[in-house]
């Protein structure tokens, strides 16, 4: 649904999709070309396309699709979409590097190959194939006369890549943080003081007053964003008095 001008949320409640797996929240960028991050599970794109289509918008439009980073609730479908729309991939180069080396276990958790994701997905349908996508790198993404900014934030996964729209005052963090928590730092490939770093990264935005976070509900509101950094930078000073470093 249309959230704030030329921005479009879809919600996952409880980010569950139809058939019960994890499944995150997808956003979709309006424009002459659409952009749409995190396109969530290959089960779930078509529920998603239904609901892209009741908001007066054209799939077949989608130009880019964005991904913050390779597990298969934000990146499962991407291949299979891009490909139905004729959309380009985009995912950062160390978030691809980090799939080849061993994020695609997330994909598969039986030895033989059986298709079970880690997560709890059953079964994990399409693995991405990483050639397909665009490697991206932190800084400006200008797109359709647009200026957006990309910022590597590591932490959840060694290459996780952060959204940002300066003129509208507009960040999708993907699984860097949530309302009132920090993402998962205790997964394959999770570094808690990477994590660390890249929220103290992203408080550095003070442009921000538009917050879509991969789970769970929008941080709207400037004293909203920061009182949220607040409980966040909380929460790692009790990490770090544990060790958890």
């Amino acid at each position: 649904m249309l959230q704030w001008e030329d921005i479009y949320y879809y919600e996952k409640m409880p980010n569950l999709d139809f058939s019960g797996e994890i499944n995150s929240n997808s956003i979709l960028i309006k424009g002459p070309k659409h952009i749409l991050i995190d396109p969530g599970t290959a089960k779930g794109w078509g529920e998603l396309k239904e609901a892209i289509v009741a908001d007066g918008l054209d799939p077949m439009d989608i130009g880019v699709v964005f991904c913050t980073h390779s597990h298969p609730d934000h990146a499962e479908a991407a291949v299979m979409v891009a490909k139905q729309v004729k959309a380009d991939l985009l995912m950062s180069l160390a978030e691809l590097d980090f799939f080849v080396m061993g994020g695609a276990r997330f994909y598969y958790l039986n030895s033989d190959g059986t298709f079970l994701s880690m997560q709890g997905n059953m079964p994990v349908y399409d693995v991405p194939d990483t050639r397909l996508f665009i490697k991206g790198f932190p800084g400006p993404f200008i797109y359709e006369g647009r200026q957006f900014k990309l910022y590597l934030t590591p932490g959840h996964t060694p290459g996780g890549m952060c959204f940002h729209w300066p003129e509208r005052g507009f960040l999708a963090v993907g699984d860097v943080y949530f309302k009132g928590t920090i993402g998962s730092i205790a997964l394959y490939g999770s570094q808690p003081s990477q994590m660390y770093k890249s929220v103290t990264l992203l408080n550095g935005l003070l442009d921000v007053e538009k917050v879509i976070c991969g789970h769970g509900p929008i941080i709207e509101g400037r004293e909203k964003v920061v009182k949220n950094y607040e409980i966040l930078f909380a929460e790692i000073a009790d990490k770090k008095a544990k060790g958890i470093v």
